[in-house]
């Protein structure tokens, strides 16, 4: 980070633990976070290191060392862009109430493994559009692996041995995830009915499809034009609108928090739009390094 005037606050929201304000050398934290994690009433001394910035109280943290890492931007979007990420990226519907809900993503490179039920014009159709996805988004690196062990993504047919168990009972094409503790997607399955799909072209739609939605456990919706890929209605003219691919940069990248629940989405948005309106500080979001 460049070096800060001592005139100037920068706002750090810790993307891991608690959000901070680091001004110079002097670092701050929500006071609310800075009770939960000590789990002991404020002392006299405790009180003089307090301050307020907007809304917020904080308090100040002394001999505080920040872990390696790196700090990014807060990346500002309109009301209407976030309605429509909250939806599919939280799996909200319209009627819900459910602020625990999470968002998932993929941290790891996504290596991609085809069964022998996966034509060669279809993988090549496929990864071309893959890499294509892969190309505009600067955090997720998509390629093809030739062995089952090296995968994390696997494609395969019906006809094809049973590769991921929790879909053997499936009836028609679907896909199946796995995340760990931190939200962080670390296996995807895809199944093709080609009894269903018996042509080249309804297979790499289906694919396509599912693709996009494993990207970040998306669901479809009726809110988006048709020929969206988070669209739910059917189209044989699926394609990465704008919007699909505005969609899809955001989910992965750095200037949000990741992982994170709707709540904790919510609020880290309302924070950082509070202190750009009142006073026009910079706004980071900080990812420690894993």
């Amino acid at each position: 980070m460049n070096k800060i005037a001592l005139t100037s606050f920068i706002l750090l929201l810790y993307c891991v633990s608690f959000g901070q304000v680091v001004h110079d050398t002097v670092h701050y934290m929500p006071l609310k976070n800075y009770l939960k994690d000590n789990k002991k009433p404020l002392t006299k001394e405790d009180s003089l290191k307090i301050t307020y910035i907007g809304n917020d109280t904080l308090i100040r943290i002394d001999n505080y060392k920040r872990p390696k890492g790196v700090s990014v931007p807060y990346e500002y979007k309109d009301s209407i862009f976030l309605n429509y990420y909250i939806k599919t990226a939280f799996r909200i519907k319209n009627d819900s109430t459910d602020r625990k809900s999470t968002m998932k993503y993929w941290k790891d490179d996504i290596r991609i493994f085809f069964g022998d039920g996966i034509t060669k014009r279809n993988r090549k159709n496929f990864m071309s559009f893959a890499k294509n996805i892969g190309s505009q988004i600067d955090s997720l690196n998509i390629y093809e692996v030739n062995s089952l062990e090296k995968s994390n993504y696997v494609i395969y047919s019906a006809t094809d041995y049973e590769y991921e168990q929790k879909l053997r009972k499936s009836k028609t094409s679907d896909f199946y995830l796995y995340w760990n503790k931190r939200n962080q997607i670390t296996k995807c399955s895809i199944k093709i009915n080609t009894e269903t799909f018996f042509n080249d072209s309804l297979v790499q739609s289906e694919l396509k499809k599912y693709f996009v939605q494993t990207l970040g456990y998306f669901t479809l919706l009726s809110d988006f034009s048709c020929e969206s890929y988070f669209s739910n209605c059917y189209s044989p003219e699926k394609k990465l609108t704008p919007l699909d691919i505005e969609l899809l940069r955001y989910h992965y990248s750095y200037g949000i928090c990741k992982g994170t629940t709707l709540e904790t989405f919510e609020e880290n948005h309302r924070h950082a739009k509070e202190v750009l309106k009142k006073s026009n500080q910079k706004m980071y979001f900080f990812h420690p390094s894993e």
